[in-house]
């Protein structure tokens, strides 16, 4: 997977096990895996790249 289009969760080493935690800034997410991760992206890490193309870039187990 080149670079770019690897998930970033995998780059920074973040466990696919939840609860699932921000690659970025490790803010931890409560609840049921990723509830309020678009606002929270949009929110504080627009800047790194969009929420869309993040979201994209999660392998299966970080997704899932």
């Amino acid at each position: 997977m080149e670079e770019a289009k690897q998930c970033l969760c995998c780059r920074e080493k973040i466990k696919k096990e939840r609860p699932r935690q921000c690659p970025v800034c490790n803010h931890i997410f409560r609840g049921n895996g990723w509830d309020g991760i678009d606002a929270h992206w949009r929110a504080k890490h627009e800047d790194i790249m969009p929420y869309e193309d993040f979201w994209k870039s999660l392998c299966d187990g970080h997704k899932n």
